[in-house]
C-alpha cells in the first residue's frame, strides 16, 4: 500500500498511553505496518508536549484516559503547536457523555482498545489520510442518544423542557418563575409533571437523565 500522499514517505505516529503492555503492543504493531513509523511514546500527555518537538509526528494515538491531563486535553494542547496534527482515540469508555465530549473535540477518530488489530489499520489510515473514523459502536452509542434526546423532546411539553432546564441549572421555584414571568405555583406544577413524565424522584436522578439523553 503506497503512503499517503500528504507524507513525503513514512506518516509518524506518535503513542501516548498510560498502560505499559498495551503501549508495548502498540510499539511492535506499529513496526509491522506498512507506511507507518513509531515517532516516540509516552505515558501521559505532558510526557509527550514536552517531546513532540523533536519527534515532530504526523498523527497522535492517545488514550483517552490519561493520569493528569486527560487525552482530549493533551491533544488541545498539541495542536496549540502543531495545528496540523490528527488524532485518533483509544478507549474502553462508552459512557454517552465521555462520547459526547469526544465527538465535540475535534479529533478525527475513535477506537474501542478490544477492536481487532486490522480495524486498528483501518482507523489509524484513514486518520492519516486526513478522513475521520469513528467505529459503528461509538456512532451507535451517539445515534441512540440522540434518539432519547428526542424522545425527552415528545415526552415534555415546551414549557416543561424550560423548566427542567432552569431546575437543571440549579435553580428555586421562585428564580424559574421569575425567569418566565410566571407564578410560583405554575412552575411547580410544571417540575411535577416534569419529575413524572421522566420518572425521577429527585434533581440528581434528572441531571442523570439528561445526561444520557444529551440535554446537557
Amino acid at each position: 500500500m503506497s503512503a499517503p500522499a500528504e507524507f513525503a514517505a513514512t506518516c509518524r505516529v506518535f503513542v501516548v498511553e498510560d498502560q505499559g503492555m498495551f503501549r508495548a503492543f502498540l510499539e511492535r504493531w506499529l513496526a509491522t505496518q506498512p507506511g507507518f513509523a513509531l515517532a516516540g511514546t509516552a505515558r501521559t500527555g505532558e510526557e509527550a508536549l514536552a517531546a513532540l518537538e523533536a519527534a515532530r509526528p504526523d498523527v497522535l494515538l492517545v488514550d483517552l484516559q490519561l493520569p493528569g491531563v486527560d487525552g482530549l486535553g493533551f491533544v488541545r494542547a498539541a495542536r496549540q503547536t502543531r495545528p496540523q496534527l490528527r488524532s485518533l482515540v483509544l478507549s474502553s469508555l462508552m459512557d454517552p457523555l465521555a462520547l459526547t465530549r469526544v465527538r465535540e473535540s475535534g479529533v478525527e477518530g475513535y477506537l474501542e482498545k478490544d477492536a481487532p488489530p486490522a480495524e486498528l489499520g483501518e482507523a489509524l489510515r484513514a486518520v492519516a489520510r486526513g478522513r475521520e473514523y469513528f467505529s459503528a459502536r461509538f456512532r451507535a452509542a451517539l445515534a441512540a442518544e440522540r434518539a432519547n434526546a428526542a424522545a425527552v423532546g415528545k415526552v415534555l411539553s415546551r414549557r416543561e423542557q424550560q423548566v427542567m432546564s432552569h431546575v437543571l441549572e440549579g435553580k428555586t421555584s421562585r428564580e424559574i418563575a421569575e425567569a418566565l414571568g410566571v407564578s410560583v405555583r405554575t412552575v411547580e406544577f410544571h417540575r411535577a409533571n416534569v419529575m413524572t413524565k421522566l420518572g425521577a424522584t429527585s434533581v440528581a436522578e434528572l441531571h442523570a437523565i439528561a445526561r444520557r439523553s444529551g440535554t446537557t
